[in-house]
Formats: C-alpha cells, structure tokens, sequence
C-alpha cells in the first residue's frame, strides 16, 4: 500500500514531485522515491507490508523504457510470478508489485484483466513515444484523482497531493455541492475542482502527450458466469469456500492483523475465517461515550471470544469531536456525509497505536448480498415511483428538502446544466436481469466506491493502516452477480446466502440479531447545549456555501432554529457542517 504520483507533460518538474510526496507522508512513511526524465516523473511514498527488503518503487525495467507504481494488493500475484517462470521471468524477492512491468510486457494492457486484487496503477511507456496510462481496480477500492488535458495528465492518490503536484488552485465545480446533497458524497468521476476527476471503478486512461483516452474494461468486475460456479457452486456452500480462498490469499503477510468487529455478521465472519488461519488476530471496536440504543458492545465481544481473537475496545467521547472532525475531513480530502466516518477514524488511529499496519474490514458484503432493509422495500414498490424514493433513501435528505436550501441562482444553474438526481436516476435504470440486480449493481459501481471504499481508503491510511476488503474482491463480485436473487433477497429476509454460510462461523447471539448499520449516536450527541452542537453551530454560523451562492443563509439558519425547537435535523445538520469543512 502506498501513495502514488506523476505526470506527464504539463510543464511540471522534480520540485513539483517533492510538493506531492511531502504532503501524502502519513499513507507512505517507510520510503519515498521518485523518478523521471524529459516531460515525465512517477512518485511513490510507500506503506511496505509485502516483503518490505523488496518492492521498491517506482518499478523498472531492464533498459529503463517501461517505469511503474502501483498502490494497492495483487492478491494473485504469486500465480502471476508461476505464469512468468514458464516465459523465462524470474524475479527477486515476494513483493506482489514486482509482477506489474514483466506482466505488463507479456500482455500488454489487458495484462490488468488478469489481476485478482485492489489496486491503482500508473506506468510510464518510453519505448515508442511517451505515454502514461492509469488504471483501477473493478470496485474503485484504490483509486486516484487526476486532471487531463492536451498539455498532459498529472495524478494523485489524494486530492492535496494533486493540488501539490500543480501547485495551483482549481476552480471550484459548481454541481458538486448539488452531487453531495444527492450521493451524501462525491461520485466516482467528480471532486471539488472543475476539471479534476477519479477513475471510474475498472476504468483506463491513456495520454500520449497530445490526446487522452479512456474506456472501461469490459472484462474488469463482469459477470463471467461458469467460473467461480463451477468452481465453487451458487449455494451457500460454494460460497463459502471462495470467501475462505480469498481470505487465505489474502492474508499471507507476516504483518499481524486486525479486524474491524463490529459485532454483525459480515466482520464477525471474517474474524473467524482470519482466527482459523492465523494467531496474530486482533478485533477491534469502536464505542461511544454515554448508553445508547444502538450500542454492540456486546455482540462484538460474543464475536471475538467465538472466534478466539482478543478484542480492543476503543470509547469515543464527546469532548474529542472538535478536533477529530476537522482532522477527520481533512484526512477524506472529500465530503462524506456518514456520521460513523469519525469512528472509523477513531479505530484506524489506534489500531496504528497498537502497531498494526493491516486491517480487514466487511464492507461491500451488503451492496454484494443484498444486506440492506432499503431493498426490501424498493422491491415492494411500485415501477413508477420506486427509482426517486431508492435515491431519496440514499441522499442526505429527500430531493424536495435539500432543494430548498439551494439559492435560486443555484437552482436555476442546475435546471440549465443538469442536477445530480437526474444521472442518478439515468445510471439506476440501466439495463439488469431483475430490478433486485439493478439496485445491486448500481450499489456496487456507484455508491459502495464513492462513499464507502474511498472513505476507507483515506481515513486508514492517514494512520498508516492498509484496509482489505474480502467481499469486494473480483471474484466475490463476479459470484454475486451470479447468484439467483432468491438466494440474495426474499421479502423482508435479506442476505440470505451469507446468512446460511455465515451460521457456523458466528455466535448464536449474532445470528439472532437485527441488522444494524455502523452507527454513531449523532441524534443523541447533536443537541443544543452539547460539545458537538456548539461545534457544529460555529461551523454553519460562517457558511462560505452561502457567501459563494450555492446555499440560502435563511434556510441553513432556519434548519437550526427548527432543530432547536424538537425538528429532528442531526443528520443534515451534520451532513451540512462536513461539507461547509470540506469546502475548499
């Protein structure tokens, strides 16, 4: 895992390399190298977990034509290394980033077809005329920020790191703040700045120093049905023994690890599987100060002690949030609206206190299964009306009520140049077998990348920590895709395949509970006279939102007084302080 960084063209230089490795040190502390040559530089600050003696980047060739680096885990990689002994390729050492340049000779650029594992990766191509091409994993686990244009393309593993590396300041784009209040984050594709994007999950860019081409791998992510079915089998069986396979490979570093626990089924099923082949597992989770409703203490416990791994308990408290807050939504680069992305951050911070540098997580197992109770009832609805209350589940507030914080001017420029909802709805409404699978994949390519991989991403590695993510690796994916929705969800039981898998490897206490997201007692802590009201009031009482046009000052102002006369407005008042922190 690393921090990554080039370009090519654009007038930059060695200087511009320094600017863009100093200010991404946190994800990359254990070596920082950059190379290049006329017009070009490739950067890498680099979290060494596999075969920390080898794998230094950037990666080169033997005549010094082909240059790499690559953030991220190839999960296959000694299958990939088998493969190069039969063409006479020998390489040193264990690292799994070693494989990039001789696999890429080999295949060309379908050699990424053939990964198994989450990861960015840039090369710089001299041999016939420079070239630099970027690619991302399937789901968008790793991804980068870049700008491209006809005088060149420059990237990033992180935003300031872009913003380093051109050593100017982007304009702002308009519809991002229209795109949060929808997604609750910024989509794949889009970031604060006008010209400056992500990847799309499985997505290629190539500049040739003149023009630059981007398409998406038809093979990346897609459903190749008969491999993993045959292999395994659609039941809850076969899934079982992939999600074993993927953990194993996964966990072959000698660097001991932790698992966030959070006492549901997903985290409690993989700390099991991580106990039955290592003794250096670790569970952490997070509380918060003061009892609460939504409090899993413990089922984390009965979890951990089931699978026989100790358990770290870390208590959030209250007086803690005005300096975790900032320091949280700096470390995103992004807005995300999900109050829990403050625990998150709090877990990452002490698992590095700890000394742990590699944690497993369950995200991706709902958008994969079908875990979330927002299915059961988009199912149930009607065909008009289901697609708008699906997306007005997944924004901040419903379309009408965040609209109406919008300045008239705002809301004009989006009627003319497009809103957010309007491609939502356009993206959900692609082509699938089921509407089960329309939700799904939409879940899948579009809001598990944005909101979720992408905060994982940022907030562990600002403590140094790599995140892996069995439920979204490519096969697990391609699996899933496979599976009949029957097998996913049936009314109001939902996730029903890893629910039948998951029986053995969880406690009773766990299989008897109700499905409960990662929470954070925002409703509870977010009231007037509290630390976290008073924060919040400070941070909206200077809306640079306002100032700039985008939002009404008597509307966020009317918000308040509403929530401090009973209105139930914790989620959009916090949804609103992250944004105005993150506005840049």
């Amino acid at each position: 895992m690393c921090r990554i960084y080039g370009y090519l063209g654009r007038g930059l230089d060695a200087a511009a390399l320094d600017a863009a490795r100093d200010i991404q040190l946190a994800g990359g502390p254990d070596r920082q190298r950059h190379v290049g040559g006329e017009g070009w530089g490739l950067g890498c600050n680099r979290l060494a977990i596999q075969d920390p003696s080898h794998g230094c980047q950037p990666f080169t060739n033997a005549d010094g034509s082909l240059f790499a680096v690559f953030n991220g885990e190839i999960y296959n990689f000694r299958a990939v290394r088998e493969e190069l002994a039969t063409h006479g390729v020998r390489l040193d050492g264990d690292s799994d980033g070693s494989v990039i340049l001789p696999y890429y000779t080999l295949h060309g650029d379908a050699f990424v077809d053939r990964l198994e594992g989450m990861f960015s990766i840039a090369v710089v191509d001299l041999r016939v005329e420079p070239r630099l091409k970027l690619w991302c994993d399937p789901l968008g686990v790793k991804n980068v920020y870049y700008t491209a244009d006809a005088d060149g393309v420059a990237f990033s593993s992180e935003l300031p790191g872009l913003r380093a590396l051109l050593g100017k300041p982007n304009e702002v784009e308009p519809s991002a703040v229209d795109a949060y209040m929808n997604w609750q984050c910024l989509p794949d594709g889009m970031s604060w700045h006008t010209g400056v994007s992500t990847l799309l999950p499985g997505e290629r860019l190539t500049h040739d120093g003149r023009t630059v081409r981007r398409e998406r791998s038809s093979s990346l992510g897609a459903p190749r049905s008969g491999e993993e079915a045959e292999e395994y089998g659609l039941t809850s069986d076969g899934l079982g023994g992939l999600l074993t396979h993927e953990v194993a490979r996964m966990s072959l570093q000698e660097a001991p690890i932790a698992v966030q626990l959070s006492g549901g089924l997903d985290s409690s099923a993989l700390a099991t599987l991580l106990s039955r082949r290592r003794t250096d597992v670790t569970g952490f989770h997070v509380t918060h100060e003061g009892d609460h409703p939504s409090d899993e203490l413990s089922f984390a416990r009965e979890a951990a002690t089931h699978a026989g791994v100790p358990l770290e308990v870390i208590e959030l408290r209250q007086a803690e949030l005005p300096e975790l807050v900032p320091a949280m939504v700096a470390a995103l680069g992004t807005p995300n609206a999900t109050p829990h992305s403050v625990s998150a951050f709090v877990l990452f911070r002490e698992m590095a206190r700890n000394g742990f540098r590699v944690c497993f997580t369950g995200d991706g197992a709902d958008e994969q299964f079908g875990g979330y109770r927002r299915y059961s009832t988009a199912l149930a609805g009607d065909e008009q009306h289901w697609p708008r209350r699906y997306l007005d589940r997944l924004s901040l507030v419903p379309e009408h009520q965040y609209r109406d914080l919008y300045t008239p001017a705002y809301r004009e420029w989006l009627d003319t140049h497009g809103d957010s909802r309007r491609r939502a709805l356009e993206l959900l409404d692609r082509p699938a077998p089921s509407r089960l699978e329309r939700i799904l994949d939409f879940d899948r390519t579009h809001k598990l990348p944005a909101l979720n991989l992408r905060k994982l991403d940022h907030l562990s590695m600002a403590h140094g920590i790599e995140c892996r993510v069995p439920y979204c690796q490519p096969a697990v994916t391609r699996f899933a895709r496979a599976l009949p929705d029957e097998l996913k969800v049936v009314g109001s039981h939902r996730k029903r395949v890893l629910w039948d898998v998951g029986a053995k490897w969880i406690p009773e206490a766990v299989r008897g509970r109700d499905k409960q997201p990662f929470t954070f007692p925002v409703g509870a802590w977010l009231r007037p006279g509290t630390v976290l009201w008073d924060f919040v009031v400070d941070v909206l009482d200077r809306p640079r939102l306002c100032s700039s046009g985008f939002l009404s000052e008597p509307a966020v102002r009317r918000v308040v007084t509403e929530h401090t006369r009973g209105a139930d407005h914790a989620r959009l008042l916090w949804g609103l302080m992250i944004l105005e922190l993150s506005f840049p």
